[in-house]
C-alpha cells in the first residue's frame, strides 16, 4: 500500500512538472466554460478548456513550455488578457468585465499589467483633453491673454507623455514585460496616430525599423500580426502620394528581410501573410518588391508554394510582357491585337459564377465604348459541364480540359479562381483587378 501511495505521489509530482496552472475564482461565470488561447506567431493555439464550477471556481493546466501571453475567454465571450510566465497563477474577482474588481496573486506580472495598462489608459485621456485645449488658448483671441494657463498647458502635455517611459522603469529589465509593452503601446497607438497625432509617425516608422523580430518573445506575444500589418497602414495612410507610399513600404520590406535572414522558416512566413496583406489591399508594387527581393535572397531557402508566388509577381508585374498563351489551334493571346481583360475561372466555381453573371453587364459597354474583349481560359476538366456553363457566354472561351494543368494557368501562376488580368492591345500588364467593379474604373477612366 504505502509503494503504491509513492508511485501515485511520483507520477502527481511528474504531471505537475509538466503543465503550468491558471487557477481561479469568477462566480458571476458559474457553469461557463472557459478557455485559455494562446499565440505562435500568425496563429491562436487552445492551450486549455474547462468548465467553472458552480462555486465559480476553475482550473487550466497548459504546457510549461509556454511563456508569454495568453487570453482568458468565458461562454459569454467575455475575455481578459493575460500574462503566462509562471508555473501557477491564480486569478480571483467575479466577472472578467469587472476588470477594477479582478485580482491576481502568485503573479507580480499580472499585476504590473494591469497598473500599467490604467495608468496608459487614463494618461491617453487627459493627454487628449489637455490637446484639445492647446489650439484654443494659442489662436482664440478671448485666451490668448492667458499665458500661464498656456504655459500650464504645455508643461503638462510633455508630461503626460513621459507617463508611459516612467512606468516602465518600474518593471525590471529582464522580465517579460519591459520587452512586452513597449511594442504593445506601439500597436495600439498607431491607428490613433494616423488620424489624431501625425507629428508622431516618423518616430513610430523608426520604433518599426528597430525592432528585433527574430526574437524569441514575439513567438508567443500575439503582437506579430498586429505589428507588421499595422505600420505598413500606417505608411499606406501617411504618404502624400502612392509613390513616397511605395518607397517607404520598400525600406521596411528590406528591413524586415534583413532582419529575418538568417531565419527561413519565420521568412516564409511572414513574407507569405505581407503577400496576402498587400494583396488584400491591392498594393501590388510593394508586393512586386517583396518578390524581387525574396527571389534575389540566395541564402533564403524558399518554400515551393511561396516560390511560385514570389515569381508570379516578378514576371508578372504591371508594365511586364503578359505571357503569349495558345487558345485553340488557331488562336494566340497576341494576335486578337485589342485591350484583353484576361479570366481564369471554372463552372466548379461558385464566386466565378457570381462574377460570370457581372461580367455579362459589363460586357458589351466595354466593348462598344473601349473595343476591350474578354478571354476567358477555364479550368474545367468536364466537357458536359464546362459547355453548360459557358456555351451561351457573348465572349471567347477557351479550355482544354486539363485544369489546373492547362498551360496557360501554368503560366500565369494561377492558383485561385476567378483571377483576372487587364492587358492593352501589346499584352502589356496594366492593372491586377481585384473585381470586376475596379476593371470598370479602370476601363472607363483610365484606358
Amino acid at each position: 500500500m504505502k509503494k503504491t501511495f509513492l508511485i501515485i505521489l511520483l507520477l502527481a509530482n511528474t504531471l505537475q512538472a509538466q503543465v503550468q496552472t491558471l487557477i481561479g475564482t469568477l462566480t458571476k461565470h458559474a457553469g461557463q466554460k472557459i478557455t485559455l488561447t494562446g499565440f505562435n506567431y500568425y496563429k491562436t493555439l487552445d492551450l486549455a478548456t474547462t468548465v467553472v464550477d458552480s462555486l465559480g471556481n476553475f482550473s487550466l493546466n497548459y504546457s510549461k513550455d509556454y511563456k508569454g501571453m495568453g487570453v482568458l475567454k468565458t461562454q459569454d465571450n467575455s475575455s481578459l488578457i493575460v500574462v503566462l510566465t509562471g508555473p501557477k497563477t491564480q486569478i480571483i474577482g467575479t466577472h472578467l468585465n469587472e476588470v477594477d474588481g479582478l485580482q491576481f496573486l502568485n503573479s507580480l506580472e499580472n499585476n504590473q499589467f494591469v497598473k500599467y495598462a490604467k495608468t496608459h489608459i487614463q494618461s491617453k485621456q487627459v493627454y487628449k483633453a489637455w490637446r484639445y485645449l492647446k489650439p484654443k488658448y494659442s489662436s482664440e483671441a478671448a485666451l490668448q491673454t492667458q499665458k500661464k494657463a498656456l504655459k500650464t498647458i504645455n508643461k503638462e502635455l510633455q508630461r503626460l507623455e513621459q507617463v508611459d517611459s516612467i512606468a516602465l522603469k518600474l518593471i525590471p529589465e529582464n522580465s517579460y514585460l519591459h520587452w512586452f509593452l513597449p511594442l504593445q503601446t506601439l500597436v495600439n497607438n498607431m491607428p490613433e496616430n494616423i488620424y489624431n497625432y501625425t507629428e508622431r509617425l516618423p518616430k513610430n516608422i523608426q520604433q518599426f525599423r528597430s525592432i528585433n523580430f527574430n526574437h524569441p518573445n514575439f513567438k508567443t506575444s500575439g503582437l506579430f500580426k498586429e505589428l507588421i500589418e499595422g505600420h505598413y497602414f500606417l505608411l499606406e495612410n501617411r504618404g502624400p502620394n502612392l509613390d513616397s507610399v511605395y518607397v517607404q513600404m520598400n525600406i521596411s520590406t528590406d528591413y524586415l528581410i534583413k532582419n529575418l535572414k538568417e531565419n527561413d522558416s519565420l521568412l516564409n512566413t511572414v513574407s507569405e501573410h505581407l503577400f496576402k496583406y498587400f494583396e488584400k489591399r491591392s498594393l501590388y508594387p510593394a508586393a512586386a518588391h517583396l518578390a524581387n527581393q525574396m527571389l534575389s535572397q540566395n541564402q533564403c531557402v524558399l518554400n515551393t508554394s511561396l516560390a511560385n508566388t514570389m515569381q508570379k509577381y516578378k514576371d508578372l508585374k504591371v508594365g511586364n510582357k503578359a505571357p503569349d498563351i495558345q487558345l485553340n489551334t488557331t488562336t494566340k493571346l497576341s494576335t486578337i491585337k485589342k485591350p484583353i481583360l484576361l479570366v481564369f475561372g471554372a463552372s466548379w466555381c461558385s464566386h466565378c459564377k457570381e462574377d460570370a453573371q457581372k461580367l455579362l453587364k459589363y460586357y458589351t459597354t466595354w466593348k462598344a465604348k473601349k473595343n476591350l474583349e474578354v478571354v476567358y481560359v477555364s479550368l474545367d476538366t468536364n466537357k458536359k459541364e464546362f459547355k453548360k456553363a459557358y456555351q451561351n457566354k457573348p465572349w471567347q472561351t477557351y479550355c482544354d480540359y486539363k485544369g489546373w494543368e492547362t498551360q496557360a494557368a501554368k503560366k500565369y501562376y494561377i492558383n485561385a479562381t476567378p483571377t483576372y488580368f487587364l492587358l492593352d492591345k501589346d499584352l502589356n500588364i496594366l492593372l491586377h483587378p481585384r473585381s470586376l467593379e475596379q476593371v470598370d474604373v479602370w476601363v472607363n477612366y483610365k484606358l
